[in-house]
């Protein structure tokens, strides 16, 4: 992450004055170069490191037809998880996830700090702590987490677990 806002911030200058669209379009940008930085899927490995000593699975087969009965139910676990989170269906949901989060970032902090006037805008050098400590709140538990419970309410993050859970086995 800190190399795609390093790769996105390159050419702003702390002086530079931010509107809630180039805000807006700058918290974007970085997201975007964040996912399609490296290999394909690469991200991925932020959420669940690949273990190499686990058979693959491709994204679209049935993990019940292909896990080894040798496996102990952590590594089948671990199996079916890493075939979940390399599918393209979650990383449709994350990234939709992920856009209405900086999304509803982006509004907190312009809402929290004015962000000047719209034509004039707030220097970047007034935003960036602003937007350190909206960052926090992302962190907080999940109970009290607006930004989970947001996501939670998302169509596509609904149907995708809806999905998951219907074609899981008993175990």
């Amino acid at each position: 992450m800190h190399t795609a806002a390093a790769e996105s911030l390159k050419s702003k200058q702390l002086k530079d004055a931010f509107t809630f669209s180039t805000l807006h379009e700058t918290v974007m940008q970085i997201l975007d170069t964040f996912m399609s930085m490296g290999r394909p899927r690469q991200w991925i490995e932020y959420v669940m490191p690949e273990c190499p000593k686990l058979p693959s699975l491709t994204p679209s087969s049935s993990s019940n037809d292909l896990i080894p009965a040798d496996l102990s139910k952590f590594e089948q676990l671990k199996t079916e998880t890493q075939a979940v989170i390399s599918s393209d269906e979650f990383r449709n949901v994350v990234e939709v996830s992920l856009r209405t989060m900086a999304d509803a970032l982006v509004k907190e902090v312009v809402d929290q700090s004015g962000v000047g006037t719209p034509c004039l805008g707030t220097p970047l050098v007034k935003l960036v702590p602003r937007v350190v400590q909206m960052s926090q709140l992302l962190l907080d538990e999940p109970s009290r987490n607006q930004f989970l419970q947001m996501i939670g309410n998302i169509h596509e993050v609904d149907l995708f677990f809806t999905i998951l859970y219907a074609n899981t086995s008993t175990v």
